[in-house]
């Protein structure tokens, strides 16, 4: 005896009823669901970019750099990083050993381990746009500004 799930045809059928259902969501709800969405870091200090050496003014150095340094400023922290050939080197300030998010804007998360004088490597470097989210036990969660490499 064979069950409905066991039919190819059925289960098309159902797959096929369940895209149109997500298509027919009333864009009013998807608007509403990306705006509650937001909020889930109402509570996170915000860290400015402060410093970026690529936005230093053309004729201010002999040669090309071969880092690129940037510091994101809260009022509790500050978090500079250096972006070489195969990572992402940082420092917060004051050094507090905790977590570190490095959030793109495709979706992908890396967590990594920040060490008891500040120190964390991200391997390999985010790409495109990108967050840093910092997490320490005693102090604010810090969220940076959103940059691009």
């Amino acid at each position: 005896m064979t069950s409905y799930w066991d039919s190819d045809e059925h289960l098309l059928a159902d797959l096929a009823e369940a895209v149109q259902a997500a298509r027919n969501v009333p864009q009013r709800l998807l608007d509403a669901g990306k705006a509650a969405f937001a909020w889930h870091t109402v509570d996170a200090e915000l860290a400015a970019l402060a410093f970026d050496s690529a936005g230093e003014p053309a004729g201010t150095r002999a040669e090309t750099a071969t880092l690129r340094a940037m510091t994101f400023v809260s009022s509790h922290v500050t978090i500079e990083v250096e972006l070489t050939a195969d990572a992402l080197l940082g420092q917060i300030a004051p050094p507090a050993a905790g977590e570190l998010l490095v959030r793109q804007a495709d979706g992908h998360v890396q967590t990594v381990r920040v060490d008891a004088l500040g120190y964390f490597t991200v391997r390999p470097c985010p790409t495109g746009m990108f967050r840093l989210e910092l997490t320490r036990p005693a102090g604010p969660r810090v969220l940076t500004a959103w940059t691009t490499l």
